[in-house]
């Protein structure tokens, strides 16, 4: 086992409760800029020209009585109330509406990927998309490949072999969502919301982004449902290009970062459509990695204790020399031509939330990619011949993330094949998407 990189959170200071207070009257316009944006921004809205219509109505109604009666009776000072009272709200809801757009002018332009893959626990998703649509300018949803097929879409096993082909028709798609003859959204931020195998997040990520005219996207964080607990989000909180310098991967991470390797023996199945993706004489060197920053196992690797001193000692249980390799069935799509049977080692590259939590904090995700990207590029390097294998567990940005980070990090390897595994059959598919350069 690889040594141990540690860094702990720093102690929080106390802060005397007037410079919070101070801090809180400072931060309520944009409180409330987020609110007025978002679904309840139009009714609020709307009360306002609701009472000014009430209100010159009323006022047009006085104006007879008054042309007949004169200003006696003490009618004319309605008027004027009313009158005040309806130039008053016309002119708020007139400048709340102005403000509302302008907020929603700001986000931009909101491209959502919807692509579900075959065994994914249903999300209701209504509620977070009808919160995009309304907080954001545009809304351009990227038309998913099957939607009639949910089942076919994704699959795991011997089709695994057409994942490549579909993911260039999920990025031509998406072009198309993009196409912008008018030039209207070219001065508009672009945000990015994914749901997608890890795998085509990454690949989504590289292609979309990758080139001199690639756009610049800016990922933002959805609302999720997985294995690590539910997680509610607000779509307007700030998003990540993954492109930036500040982005290193020196730069501050506040978890526990740890490198494992444990001893595998691979049994390879392969279907004989499949082919070879590479056109190589069987190799016999296979780098097997692993990205997990959550503590569910994944596969035959187990799940982790969420205490910090239970954790240790697994750890250093499963350093031991004496331990019988890890059997991982594996279903090769992608044509590796890679042996029946073959030993190698795993390494797994481990980062945990915080003592007590389940989930990265958003600001660390650059930092956490940036420091994923650099690590494989240094494995693929201590062995140019390989084959590369990577597995994940990665937050959804994290992945597109990853993808966005792939296309600018020096040392990428020019192949790198992902490793999906199945829940239902308990297996790993390697499908036919080459992550690298």
């Amino acid at each position: 086992m690889s040594g141990v990189e540690q860094q702990q959170p720093g102690q929080a200071r106390p802060v005397r409760r007037t410079v919070v207070g101070q801090a809180a009257f400072r931060r309520w316009p944009a409180s409330f800029g987020r609110w007025l944006a978002g679904p309840a921004g139009a009714g609020f809205i709307g009360i306002f020209f609701t009472v000014a219509t009430a209100a010159f109505s009323a006022a047009g109604g006085i104006a007879p009585d008054l042309a007949v009666e004169g200003w006696s009776g003490g009618r004319g000072g309605w008027l004027v109330t009313f009158g005040v009272l309806a130039v008053v709200t016309v002119a708020a809801g007139a400048g709340l509406w102005w403000w509302r757009n302008r907020l929603r002018e700001r986000l931009g332009v909101a491209y959502v990927v919807n692509e579900v893959a075959a065994g994914w626990t249903p999300e209701q998703k209504e509620g977070f998309l009808g919160d995009v649509r309304d907080r954001f300018a545009v809304f351009r949803p990227v038309p998913p490949l099957r939607g009639f097929d949910r089942a076919a879409v994704w699959p795991c096993g011997a089709d695994a072999s057409r994942w490549g082909g579909d993911v260039d028709t999920l990025v031509r798609h998406f072009q198309v969502a993009s196409y912008d003859p008018d030039g209207r959204d070219a001065a508009l931020d672009r945000s990015l919301f994914v749901w997608a195998p890890w795998p085509v997040a990454v690949a989504f990520g590289h292609r979309v982004t990758g080139g001199e005219r690639g756009p610049a996207l800016r990922v933002r964080q959805r609302d999720s449902f997985g294995r690590q607990g539910p997680l509610r989000v607000g779509p307007v909180e700030g998003g990540h290009t993954f492109q930036g310098q500040a982005d290193q991967p020196d730069g501050g991470l506040s978890g526990e970062l740890r490198v494992q390797r444990h001893p595998v023996q691979l049994r390879i199945s392969r279907d004989a459509a499949a082919g070879s993706a590479t056109g190589r004489e069987p190799v016999p060197q296979v780098l097997l990695l692993v990205l997990r920053t959550n503590h569910h196992e994944f596969g035959p690797l187990p799940r982790l204790p969420v205490d910090v001193t239970q954790r240790a000692a697994h750890d250093f249980a499963a350093a031991s020399n004496d331990r019988e390799p890890i059997v991982v069935e594996l279903c090769d799509a992608a044509g590796l031509t890679l042996p029946d049977t073959m030993s190698t080692t795993l390494r797994e590259w481990r980062y945990l939330p915080g003592q007590g939590e389940t989930h990265h904090q958003w600001q660390d995700y650059p930092q956490i990619v940036a420091a994923a990207a650099q690590w494989i590029a240094e494995q693929a390097a201590e062995a140019p011949d390989a084959v590369i294998l990577l597995g994940a567990q990665l937050p959804q940005e994290m992945s597109v993330g990853l993808g966005i980070r792939s296309a600018r990090q020096s040392g990428w390897p020019r192949e790198l094949w992902p490793v999906v595994h199945s829940v239902s059959s308990g297996s790993f598919t390697v499908p036919r998407l080459n992550l690298g350069r």
